[in-house]
């Protein structure tokens, strides 16, 4: 299959550190307590927007840290259903769905478990009039070295995305585009938005694992849009 080249803090430079890595394991993050909970937490313009989704802990030089900027001022977020599950069957890929927020690193928080997608629960959820609902999950973790979104990068225009959410409802987006982007240079800003046309983002590592500095080289971002 054609390789198509092509999550919020606000108005800020947003890197994804780190992934598992079969043959070559990063440190895996720890539970981060005090954060708070469910569907409609952190949803006033006072919560802390992170500064990027991350997936190891270990410093990177080509990919610093960004400290946090309160979201005072920035539209508030209508609390929607969250989402629970999120199919791509492309990929073959059935994953649950769980509610994440900010570590204390000030990056998003990812579950532990590759075969979990996380849902970036300040921002938008599926299926809302605006702005972009954010799903991120680790390439791969010691918990499953081969997860489910690896080969996030090979869906193709059209691809189907299917996100169940917590109230029954099941919304379906067609893929637009899957871009490789080096850590280096990424800058995600524009897909943590609370404002703007509703889409959603499906965020993984990809390219080359780094041992020294224990990270993937890339990321692979697929942006998707609702289906009527």
């Amino acid at each position: 299959m054609k390789r198509l080249l092509a999550a919020a803090a606000v108005s800020a430079l947003l890197v994804l550190a780190g992934c598992g890595a079969d043959g070559g394991e990063p440190v895996q993050p720890g539970p981060v307590v005090g954060a708070p909970t469910g569907p409609g937490a952190g949803t006033t313009p006072e919560a802390s927007a992170p500064s990027a989704p991350v997936e190891s802990p270990a410093p990177s030089p080509a990919a610093p840290d960004v400290p946090l900027r309160q979201a005072a001022g920035l539209p508030a977020v209508a609390l929607v259903s969250p989402p629970v599950r999120v199919v791509v069957p492309a990929l073959d890929a059935d994953l649950p769905v769980d509610p994440v927020g900010v570590a204390p690193d000030g990056q998003m928080e990812i579950p532990e478990d590759a075969a979990r997608a996380g849902w970036y629960r300040f921002g938008p959820s599926v299926g809302a009039e605006a702005g972009t609902a954010v799903l991120a999950a680790h390439s791969g973790s010691f918990i499953t070295p081969y997860g489910p979104l690896r080969d996030l990068v090979e869906l193709e225009p059209g691809d189907v995305v299917e996100v169940t959410r917590e109230d029954g409802h099941v919304l379906r987006y067609a893929v637009e585009s899957a871009r490789l982007i080096p850590k280096s240079t990424i800058d995600l800003a524009e897909h943590f938005r609370r404002d703007g046309e509703h889409r959603l983002v499906l965020i993984t590592c990809d390219g080359v694992w780094q041992e020294d500095v224990q990270s993937y080289t890339d990321n692979t971002v697929v942006t998707a849009t609702l289906v009527p």
